[in-house]
Order: C-alpha cells, then structure tokens, then sequence
C-alpha cells in the first residue's frame, strides 16, 4: 500500500506541475484568476467534508479567525504566483519558489523557538548563491524573481504556521477556512482594476481552463494528499513535492519553448537548489529518528 501511496503522490506533483501551466493559458490578471481558482476549489472540499468525512464545521471563533488569517496569507501567495508568470515566466516563477526553504529555516526557529541549525545555514547560503546566478544571468526577469521570492517567502511562512496550526483541528477543515481566508481577501483586491470587468467578459475557453485549475489541479489534490498521509511520511511528500518546479519546468518548455528556454546557468542553479533542499530534507528525518 506504501508504494502505491508514493505512485499515486508522484502523481498528485505531477498535476501540481500543470498549475502554473494552465495559469499561463488562461487570459486574465493574477488577482481574478486566483479568484476563479478558490471559487471552484472551495464547493468540492467542502462537499468533501459533508458527504465524505463528515467532520463539523463548527470551530471557535478565535480557530476562525486565524485560520481566515493564514488564508489571506495563501491568497495573496497565489496571486504573486501567477503574477511572476504573467510577467515573466512558468521557469523563473517555479525555480524561485524553490526559495521558500530557505525562509522556512529561518522562520521555523523563530515560531518553534529553536536554534537554527549549520545544515539550515548552509543550505540558505547555498539558495542564497543559486538565486544570486539565476538573478545575473536572467535581470531581464527581475520584476518577475522579486515577485517570486515574495511568493516563496508567503509560502514559508503559512506554511511554518501551518506546522504549529497541525493539531488544531481535521486538515480538511483547517483547508477549508483558509481557502476561504483566501477568497476573501480577493473579493477586497477584486474592486481594483476593473477585475469584475474581467469577469464578466471572460472567455470560454478561461473558463474550461479556471474549472481545471480549481478542481483537478487544487481540490483533488488538496484531498487526496490528505487520505495519504495515512500511508507515507511528511518527509515523503516533501521530497516528492520538491520536483513540482522540475515538472513545471519541463511542461513549459515543452509547450512554450521560445518564452520558456533559458541559460544554462539557470538550469543549473535551480537543479543545485532542487538536490541541496532534498538532502537538508534526508538530513533532517534521519537526525529525527536518531533523537528517537
């Protein structure tokens, strides 16, 4: 059963490759895009709460609040995501989320209130170096690696507060009320720059795409990495999630591979970044275990 999990996680990454694929089809702005995504996300986990699980939605005010925090937090993350893309890339905006894990070595201690570790340090040093290559060799995507490493700083971050926020309820649930957070801080962004407008003359084709997105590509695999977790570890689906930018990567260029290629360099750096964070990663489960 074990192995069938980690197939069947390979391939949930796999579909997550295709995220920033299919925001790059779809002609609208970051913010309605988002927007579109959570709206079609929201209804299916939810019919997967009533019908499936059966958990209750009942939480305490004080839960509610934060977790909509946290969503706000996923939101804004979401729309500097496809932002990066629309205007750079899928390559730059995928291979500087890699950077999260270099915030969260640096968050995590400061929400866990640990030390920070030489392994932590060293790999920061390592990302810090990559990134500092991809910046030289691709500024003309500057606006875009800024936008990213914004998005992978968000990303750490709930991410972090996620790990503290594990024990306060069903996954199922707290997803639900983040996602939520975050459908709600983009009805606030919504009222700017015209993005009613764009929905309201939004294209067939968008809409195939954003139905896509929202439950193929967000609510089932937000729900089926949570039925797996019974069967496989975190460390498991960290590392399995780590290859998501390769997916992205591949797929784009793929498709697009005029906008898509890029240096060697960038390449490189980002396959460094990849393999320093799956053995911080080892590292860490191993030294986990031996604590035991």
């Amino acid at each position: 059963m074990r192995f069938s999990a980690t197939v069947k996680l390979q391939l949930i990454v796999f579909l997550w490759g295709f995220t920033g694929v299919i925001g790059k089809l779809i002609n609208l702005n970051a913010v309605p895009l988002v927007w579109g995504r959570i709206l079609i996300a929201e209804p299916f986990i939810f019919i997967y709460i009533c019908f499936y699980t059966k958990e209750s939605l009942l939480i305490s005010k004080r839960l509610m609040l934060q977790l909509l925090g946290i969503g706000t937090i996923i939101g804004i993350h979401w729309v500097l995501f496809y932002g990066a893309i629309k205007i750079s890339n899928i390559s730059i905006a995928t291979a500087t989320l890699s950077t999260g894990t270099l915030f969260a070595a640096f968050l995590e201690p400061i929400i866990f209130r640990r030390k920070l570790k030489i392994t932590e340090i060293l790999l920061s040093i390592i990302i810090i170096i990559c990134i500092g290559l991809i910046f030289k060799t691709e500024v003309k995507y500057w606006k875009g690696i800024i936008m990213g490493i914004t998005c992978a700083f968000l990303s750490a971050l709930f991410s972090v507060i996620n790990g503290y926020m594990s024990n306060k309820g069903a996954s199922s649930v707290i997803t639900f009320y983040e996602l939520l957070g975050g459908f709600v801080i983009l009805n606030f962004f919504m009222f700017f720059e015209k993005n009613w407008m764009a929905i309201a003359n939004i294209e067939r084709i968008d809409i195939l795409w954003i139905l896509v997105l929202g439950s193929l590509l967000t609510s089932f695999p937000m729900i089926a990495t949570m039925n797996l977790m019974k069967y496989i570890t975190p460390f498991t689906v960290m590392l399995s999630v780590n290859m998501e930018p390769i997916y992205s990567i591949l797929i784009a260029f793929i498709i697009w591979k005029d906008t898509e290629a890029m240096s060697f360099v960038f390449y490189i750096s980002t396959t460094v970044m990849i393999i320093a964070i799956c053995i911080n990663g080892y590292l860490k489960t191993k030294n986990k275990k031996l604590s035991i």
